[in-house]
């Protein structure tokens, strides 16, 4: 069997003490640049492997990074949490990743394992309806803490806020100019907030007037079917005797298809009958006949800046809360006309 690497092998290749060697492994940013790249290429080439478990028991760093996003929904997050994750492990870093289910009570559960565990940092997707307020002294017990909400939040964490106003915005700016005058919303209750309102704030701005409110709601979450089947189901039961839009904002991709279906069970055609658009930018977007036009939520950028966010405070614990804003985009495609 291959004996274990020990910090004493890599301070004597690199000619540095052993306390130094440590503490950059450490992460400890004290030093030069160059100094912590000769040590970092050492322990690299030599297969050093960091005892992250009797670290943590001596109440040192475990370089463990807690992520807890929500495994379900609509937008699957399981690509964000990967991107995170590999750059978490391309600084050095190991993580811990958990599914809060949108659950204020699980995610202050899991935040107490972290601790318990020796966790240095933790990444956390929030929803509107949790309770922040309950975690904030646990958020001071770690070394750093990245929020992501939907909307910016009164907290002593720093967060990279998903932005939607813009991307709804530029997709209402598009359905008016092509000639429009008939957009319907569709979506959950919890969407209000975060994609309804944006998409009546932003007809009113354009002069687009309505006597009954332009949304349609359908089931959210369903156990027992798909997203796709209480679309059609709302769609079905609001417009029972004509199609009363002639552009429809879905909330997510999966809707905008049973739109797609349920229009031409009308006879109407997409997009010259209704312009439809959808949510997230989904990977088979563009494969779609017509190709769906969409939102994109910018992952690269957001996973960017997660990690960036994430390390610059474990860089810099005395800076004040940070706050980054992404801007999603409207992505055209045919379906919009």
């Amino acid at each position: 069997m291959r004996t274990a690497v020990r910090i004493k092998d890599i301070a004597q290749d690199v000619k540095l003490p052993i306390s130094t060697v440590g503490n950059i492994l450490r992460n400890d940013s004290r030093y030069d640049k160059d100094v912590r790249r000769r040590v970092m290429e050492s322990a690299k080439r030599l297969g050093y492997r960091p005892n992250i478990l009797a670290r943590g028991l001596k109440g040192g760093r475990t370089q463990t990074v807690g992520i807890l996003f929500p495994m379900g929904g609509v937008h699957n997050p399981g690509e964000l949490v990967q991107g995170i994750a590999t750059k978490v492990n391309d600084r050095h870093y190991a993580t811990q990743i958990a599914d809060s289910r949108y659950q204020t009570d699980i995610v202050q559960r899991n935040l107490q394992d972290y601790l318990r565990r020796g966790v240095d940092a933790v990444v956390i997707q929030v929803v509107t309806t949790m309770r922040l307020e309950e975690f904030e002294d646990l958020f001071q017990a770690f070394r750093a803490v990245v929020l992501i909400p939907d909307l910016p939040q009164k907290t002593s964490a720093d967060q990279v806020v998903l932005c939607r106003q813009q991307a709804i915005n530029d997709a209402v700016d598009h359905l008016i100019h092509t000639g429009r005058k008939h957009p319907m919303v569709l979506g959950p209750p919890e969407s209000e907030i975060l994609k309804v309102e944006p998409f009546l704030r932003r007809l009113k701005e354009r002069g687009l007037a309505f006597e009954r409110k332009p949304a349609i709601y359908h089931q959210s979450n369903p156990a027992s079917t798909s997203m796709a089947d209480v679309a059609w189901e709302a769609l079905e039961t609001y417009c029972s005797d004509s199609v009363p839009f002639d552009a429809l904002l879905c909330g997510t991709d999966e809707t905008a298809v049973a739109a797609y279906n349920w229009l031409e069970s009308r006879g109407k055609k997409v997009p010259d009958d209704v312009a439809v658009i959808g949510f997230n930018d989904s990977s088979y977007s563009k494969f779609l006949l017509p190709a769906l036009a969409s939102v994109n939520r910018q992952d690269e950028e957001f996973i960017q800046q997660v990690v960036n966010m994430l390390f610059n405070r474990l860089e810099n614990p005395d800076l004040p809360p940070q706050q980054v804003n992404i801007q999603m985009k409207f992505v055209y495609r045919t379906s919009a006309g």
